[in-house]
């Protein structure tokens, strides 16, 4: 199977497109924030200027490529062209194998099952993943503990992507609930997270999939594995990548505010029909940073509807904007 890798170093080009102007400071919250109400106290603090905030942002959710070497503890290797693949997932000197192997049930599509080997005896976890799409199998040691994490995903339909993330053992790992999901019902949320896997950076684990507010847009977002046992993310964002093509027009004015790292948002600001703005961030539950095509970065206060959609200021995001880019 074709390995799939994922080149993540443009988000170090924000600190270009971001360093300019005090009046602005770009996104790090630490914490993902309640929906935001309409009416927003603003406090009067000093922003972070741009390219502080960003670097500090960045500093949290990048850093150097890790090594592409096999075994080597911290780094994450897709060993799915090398099925059946043999390693000692749990340091006690003896080998198991990982595998797959294809199950049907009655009325269901083919699908993949993981396939673990220890000692003669074979282990089976079955998934949702049908077994004539992509999919992708990888190894790496997550939590620095010498024992080794699997993670398995495939694309389900037309680009949804699932992750199983298991222990050594086979035994699942459960992944803190997703903020951008909050709305939707999940199948087997406490073991399936919609995603895919990118690889891992600097111990943690790298995955990338699609936030759905003002269109689509697909990002990245960093995990590690945390004192509960869950995967859960390193911070609260998700860092679109960067589409000078892919801009949103304003059609009539809005209200947003200058981003900054702290979780309140910071002096407010006019949006005037006609201006551009370009996705930078979000924490897929109530706020989007962006940048404008006058080099001004921001962010979008906004609330869920009853269908499904958002609000801004009361108001449905799509009267704000021409042709909100969504997938599907």
């Amino acid at each position: 199977m074709k390995k799939h890798i994922v080149c993540i170093g443009g988000l170090l080009l924000l600190l270009t497109l971001l360093g300019c102007g005090k009046e602005a400071a770009a996104p790090a919250p630490t914490d993902v924030p309640a929906p935001a109400a309409t009416a927003v106290a603003v406090k009067t603090e000093t922003p972070v200027p741009a390219a502080e905030a960003l670097q500090i942002l960045l500093s949290e959710e990048t850093g150097s490529d890790s090594p592409e070497e096999e075994r080597i503890q911290g780094c994450c290797v897709s060993v799915a062209d090398a099925l059946p693949y043999a390693v000692d997932l749990d340091d006690d000197g003896t080998l198991e194998t990982l595998d797959l192997a294809v199950y049907t049930k009655e009325d269901d599509y083919p699908r993949w099952a993981l396939v673990l080997t220890r000692d003669g005896r074979e282990q089976r976890y079955e998934t949702w993943v049908p077994c004539d799409t992509w999919y992708d199998l990888w190894v790496g040691d997550l939590d620095a503990d010498g024992q080794y994490e699997i993670f398995f995903h495939g694309d389900t339909a037309s680009g949804d992507y699932l992750i199983y993330a298991f222990r050594s053992d086979l035994t699942p790992l459960s992944f803190k609930p997703d903020e951008r999901l909050f709305r939707y019902g999940k199948m087997e949320p406490e073991t399936v997270f919609d995603a895919r896997v990118s690889g891992f950076e600097e111990g943690l684990l790298v995955v990338e999939g699609p936030v759905n507010m003002l269109g689509t847009h697909y990002g990245i977002r960093y995990y590690g594995i945390s004192e509960d046992g869950t995967i859960s993310p390193a911070s609260s964002v998700w860092i679109f990548e960067e589409d000078d093509d892919r801009y949103l027009t304003v059609t009539k004015a809005l209200t947003a505010y200058a981003a900054r790292v702290r979780k309140d948002p910071g002096e407010p600001f006019t949006l005037e029909a006609g201006d551009r703005v370009w996705p930078l961030a979000s924490d897929g539950y109530s706020r989007l940073w962006f940048k404008t095509d006058g080099g001004r970065t921001g962010v979008l206060l906004t609330t869920p509807d009853e269908e499904n959609m958002w609000l801004i200021d009361g108001i449905p995001e799509a009267d704000f904007f021409e042709l909100l880019p969504y997938a599907g």
